[in-house]
């Protein structure tokens, strides 16, 4: 994959905060979604969060080679899009971030009108993202099936 923009999703696909953040709000059924993300440290949360296989690795290497590539994420409150950023700039990934509020699609934030990749662990996002004009990779850490998308567990093959 060469000249093509690539927007990769950061929970589930870089950090394993997606898991992180369902088992927190297990804990707290009493509250709705909303008051949940309001009252989540999202800077703990990213401290203990793992990286999976290696994602910053690969980005750090892909942003070297000055590869078109992005970070596409939904954000819950703009203390989760703080603690994002600090996440990844700590770690010396400079590629562009967008965020992209709730209710709204990643296809609104960027319009995949030329075939752009996203890769996502989000099989909604996905659909959504084809039906707008992108190229859809699905990312499974344990390379569960699609039978709709490429499926990858690691971003070194793209990347």
């Amino acid at each position: 994959m060469s000249k093509e923009n690539i927007f990769i999703d950061f929970d589930g696909v870089i950090f394993d905060t997606e898991k992180r953040v369902v088992d927190r709000k297990k804990l707290r059924p009493d509250i709705s979604w909303n008051a949940f993300f309001e009252e989540l440290d999202w800077f703990e949360l990213l401290e203990e969060a793992k990286v999976i296989n290696n994602a910053i690795d690969y980005i750090l290497e892909a942003q070297s080679k000055s590869k078109q590539i992005a970070i596409l994420t939904k954000i819950h409150t703009l203390l989760e899009m703080e603690a994002k950023v600090r996440a990844l700039r700590t770690r010396n990934i400079e590629i562009p971030i967008l965020f992209v509020p709730p209710y709204i699609k990643k296809s609104q934030i960027y319009l995949p009108n030329n075939g752009e990749i996203l890769i996502d662990d989000s099989i909604k996002n996905l659909i959504d993202w084809e039906q707008k004009g992108g190229r859809s990779i699905y990312f499974s850490e344990n390379l569960d099936s699609s039978n709709q998308f490429e499926v990858v567990k690691s971003l070194r093959r793209i990347l």
